[in-house]
């Protein structure tokens, strides 16, 4: 299967498991298989080799590292479907709108189809959540997170940058400036990240997931290959914004989720998590963004549960699942985090104090759920919610214990 092909079926699989699962009924398991079908389609569409940077010339082509992306995230959200008490049809339409934005954006090589495929994806997205829930939250979503992609479309009419060209020049730090805002307004990290808390409040955990096990991995996994295309200035202005912004945002997220409420301490916990890959990719180490890698998987694993409000019935596996973002050893978010922070050391001290601060106050936001317990309602659990959530728990230990198989199986051996 092509990738523009691939783009479309994510599109017409979304459409048609909306409209079958409005007339049929048993919504859940509609949405889950469409999805696993996604996961299986996009997995037979991978191309051998490594990533490529999407400020090159134009072209398609999927990666290993980003096909394993698609894959897991489908996966996720199948399971976040699977899981939930109830979902609307009208979201399996939006999960294939930025899921097929989202296979153009990790496919290309063109800088302006990079920035019109955050675009679309940002407009799906939106226009969901919008619809969902309105308010001043969702209409912040759309702005940012539109205004952010907007960026990346205008870094596109200075791109692709010549060799010959001198690295000393404005015209390189402009372009390093818009695309490191877009990416910050797309991952929601400080002084944009406003948007992301916000929803976290009104939105369901469906709605949440595609942008947080989709899009935006999608796009930081993206980011982590332009500093690279990038000469002198304009790659200095990239890599040390996202430094600053990342490490600041996982600050910020790790205090916040000692003060949130337990219906988004994990949201912002994740959202932390996606703010230290950030840094990661701002270090320019590789080992930091194995470690950032690592951390998604590790929310692939544990958002879709996590997310969804808590049952009596199901806190057992919730609980394991706490203690595997929690970063106390040896769960996986612990050798992620400690990947990030060996890439925060070759920064300097100052990066390193601050990472190491704002692993300790997530893992005090953790440590705290798991001690106290969550309580939630006593509603009713299906068979397969159950086995599903303990499966889940599972991997947790598993990715505890083989923390770089886990980076290998999802994202390829090159990760």
């Amino acid at each position: 299967m092509t990738i523009p092909w691939l783009a479309g079926a994510w599109i017409v699989v979304g459409l048609i498991a909306a409209v079958a699962a409005r007339r049929f009924g048993h919504r859940r398991f509609v949405g889950g298989l469409a999805l696993l079908v996604l996961a299986a389609a996009s997995l037979f569409t991978v191309r051998v080799g490594v990533g490529h940077s999407p400020l090159g010339e134009a072209g398609l082509s999927l990666s290993r590292e980003d096909a394993g992306l698609l894959v897991a995230s489908a996966v996720a959200l199948a399971l976040c479907l699977l899981l939930a008490e109830r979902i609307d049809s009208v979201a399996l339409v939006s999960i294939g709108c930025v899921g097929a934005a989202v296979v153009l954006l990790v496919s290309t090589a063109s800088p302006l189809l990079y920035g019109v495929s955050a675009l679309l994806a940002v407009l799906g997205l939106s226009v969901r959540w919008m619809t969902s829930a309105p308010g001043a939250a969702s209409l912040a979503a759309g702005r940012v997170a539109g205004v952010g992609a907007a960026s990346l479309v205008a870094a596109s009419v200075f791109l692709p940058i010549s060799a010959q060209e001198p690295a000393t020049l404005a015209g390189p730090a402009l372009v390093g400036g818009l695309l490191v805002a877009g990416v910050i307004a797309l991952v929601a990290l400080v002084p944009c990240g406003g948007w992301a808390a916000g929803a976290l409040a009104c939105l369901r955990a469906v709605d949440i997931a595609t942008w947080m096990l989709l899009l935006a991995p999608a796009v930081l996994i993206t980011a982590a290959l332009i500093p690279a295309s990038l000469p002198g200035t304009g790659r200095l202005a990239f890599q040390d914004t996202i430094l600053v912004a990342g490490l600041t945002s996982a600050v910020w997220a790790g205090a916040q989720s000692l003060r949130a409420g337990l219906a988004s301490r994990y949201g912002r916990l994740a959202i932390g998590d996606l703010a230290l890959m950030a840094a990661g990719i701002g270090t320019g180490q590789s080992v930091a963004v194995t470690g950032g890698l690592l951390l998604i998987a590790t929310h692939l694993v544990a958002a879709p549960l996590l997310l969804q409000p808590p049952r009596r019935t199901l806190a057992a596996p919730r609980r394991l699942l706490w203690l595997a973002v929690s970063g106390l050893p040896p769960s996986p978010a612990f050798w992620g985090r400690l990947l990030v922070l060996r890439g925060c050391a070759s920064s300097g001290g100052p990066a390193t104090v601050v990472c190491l601060a704002a692993c300790g106050l997530m893992t005090l936001a953790s440590v705290l759920v798991v001690a106290r317990g969550e309580g939630g309602a006593e509603a009713m659990t299906a068979p397969h919610q159950s086995v599903l959530a303990w499966g889940l728990g599972m991997l947790a230990v598993a990715a505890s214990l083989m923390p770089l198989l886990a980076v290998h199986v999802v994202f390829g051996g090159a990760a």
